[in-house]
């Protein structure tokens, strides 16, 4: 049987009706069919035919051809469309896509599409009424590949719409658009986008499951999605991944290798609450890696964290540059009380910690377990908050972590202004701290809640505190050293009542071990814990270092019997 792939390997050309003739490409495979010279017109009509008779094969552009268009040019399952040094502009009035495939409009599905180069250009003024806005639309296709693209958009939407699709890379892609560059709609599943260069009115790589109605076409899960090396200038978000509304999900999506800069949050996760259509969808298993880009000042951090539903999040190596350090790192900030299941940050390298936090849990937010692993922040203006928690943290570890700070800055706040903030346990080891004032961790207000606190190889040099707190608090040290002369483990406040338990504690001569405010008691089962006995609570069994000469029972290790301290070598008792 003939196929139309052996009629063009044994002609070499073509005749389409109309008298276009598609001439054989000696450089190419057998079965090219080439595009026809640019007419100085509308090209609408030679260019699909040459597509149709191409389909399931390659179709080639001649090099330096500057096409106009009026309507979508339709590309065919199987077609290899190669536009290297081509230019395709979509005239102003047309109010359609530009390029699309086949199953796009006429239903069914398509498969193995691929689109070499091209400067594909929406005019200004080319209109349209939903999907038609978006420049190059694609649905319902197995196996889409765009490579080395170039996309102009003076108006309208998406640059690249996915949506429906499998099995999808769209990679060494420049923009110059109006709106989004590319925009993932669900179902889509396997989808890789890399080297996107350029400049974009709108997020440059956004995922939503649902859009916003009026290019609400189709909708789905987004799963197995790959972003990486985003380069770019964008108004908005650099990276935007969305949970669509609560019958939609995001999941296992991997950013990674972004810079450049943004005009909102660099990544933005979640929701946006503009439409119920792109609000209250599952965003989970993100996985977010070596991100490095600046904010417009006064505008979003490097990851904002706002969503209705989300599960796992993994941030690692992040930095700021920039006007963008006035603004948290990494902000979980939802529009309505919202539960986070997990989020981990590492790797972080912070030269300077200016007036924002590095990581801010808003009071709406809860997280049920959050981890900061192998932080270093190299320098800190006054008074700053490393990581702010106003919201709920049900398991707080803060592990491997140096800093250091200048005047009364600490590394973890449960601010004073938020009266519910709450961590039920945190665990603080493998921390470095040097300052000149300050402290680890404060919790000063008498309403927050932070009734466990572990901390484990623990070094301070220069901050006056360990922790500063106001709230009932089982503090459970080991190998903790403070270098500091003029304060020590625990500053006790008003409301405050401390059980100190564990071993291993060095503090310098002199320091005070912990103060207690009129109000506030503290309970020590730390025999290294070296305090003036006289401002803990006696109960039977408690043990501490007594440093105050003054007190009968002498100084050294003394026990509590009953009401009575006594000290463990002397017998003497006060």
């Amino acid at each position: 049987m003939i196929t139309r792939r052996t009629l063009l390997a044994s002609a070499g050309t073509m005749v389409l009706a109309g008298g276009t003739l598609l001439s054989g490409d000696s450089s190419s495979h057998a079965g090219t069919v080439r595009l026809p010279p640019p007419s100085g017109g509308d090209d609408t009509a030679s260019l699909n035919a040459a597509l149709r008779a191409g389909a399931g094969g390659l179709v080639q552009g001649p090099h330096g051809a500057r096409y106009q268009v009026s309507a979508p040019l339709v590309v065919h399952s199987g077609t290899v469309l190669l536009m290297s040094g081509c230019t395709v502009t979509l005239a102003a009035g047309s109010a359609c896509s530009l390029l699309i495939n086949k199953a796009a409009t006429a239903g069914g599905r398509d498969r193995d599409i691929t689109v070499l180069g091209g400067t594909w250009v929406r005019a200004e003024g080319v209109g349209g009424v939903g999907p038609d806005l978006h420049t190059l639309r694609w649905r319902r296709v197995d196996g889409l590949t765009l490579n080395g693209l170039a996309v102009e958009t003076a108006s309208d939407k998406y640059a690249i719409s996915l949506g429906d699709v499998t099995d999808t890379t769209v990679t060494r892609i420049r923009f110059a658009v109006h709106s989004d560059g590319v925009h993932i709609q669900g179902p889509a599943a396997r989808t890789r986008i890399s080297g996107i260069r350029g400049s974009t009115g709108d997020d440059t790589v956004a995922i939503t499951p649902r859009d916003w109605q009026a290019y609400d076409d189709v909708w789905g899960p987004v799963t197995d999605t790959v972003i990486e090396d985003v380069s770019a200038a964008s108004l908005a978000a650099l990276v935007k991944v969305l949970g669509g509304s609560p019958e939609t999900v995001a999941s296992r999506t991997t950013v990674r290798g972004v810079t450049g800069l943004a005009g909102t949050s660099v990544l933005w996760i979640g929701d946006d609450t503009a439409d119920w259509r792109t609000t209250g969808g599952r965003v989970d298993e993100l996985v977010v890696e070596r991100v490095s880009a600046a904010t417009l000042p006064g505008r979003g951090g490097v990851v904002r964290i706002d969503g209705s539903s989300v599960g796992r999040v993994h941030l690692r190596g992040l930095t700021v540059d920039g006007p963008g350090a006035n603004r948290p790192l990494v902000h979980v900030a939802p529009s309505t009380p919202t539960a986070v299941d997990a989020l981990t940050v590492e790797d972080v390298d912070v030269t300077r910690l200016g007036t924002a936090s590095l990581l801010s849990i808003d009071a709406k937010a809860t997280v049920r377990s959050l981890r900061v692993e192998r932080l270093t922040v190299g320098g800190t203006s006054s008074g700053a908050r490393a990581i702010r928690i106003a919201g709920a943290v049900d398991d707080l570890t803060l592990r491997t972590i140096t800093v250091a700070a200048t005047g009364d800055s600490h590394l973890l706040e449960l601010p004073e202004w938020a009266a519910k903030a709450t961590v039920r346990q945190a665990t603080l080891s493998g921390v470095r701290g040097v300052g000149n004032g300050g402290g680890l961790v404060t919790a000063p207000a008498a309403t927050h809640t932070l009734p466990r606190l572990v901390v484990d190889d623990v070094q301070t040099t220069g901050m006056v505190w360990l922790a500063d707190l106001n709230t009932e608090t089982e503090l459970l040290l080991s190998k903790v050293t403070i270098d500091d002369s003029t304060g020590g483990f625990a500053k006790v406040r008003g409301s405050g009542a401390v059980v100190v338990r564990g071993d291993g504690l060095r503090s310098a001569p002199g320091s005070r071990g912990v103060a207690v405010t009129s109000g506030g008691s503290v309970v020590s089962y730390a025999p290294d814990l070296a305090v003036d006995v006289s401002e803990l609570v006696r109960v039977d069994g408690s043990r501490a270092t007594n440093t105050n000469a003054r007190l009968p029972c002498g100084t050294g290790p003394v026990v509590c019997t009953g009401l009575t301290w006594q000290h463990l070598q002397t017998g003497a008792t006060y």
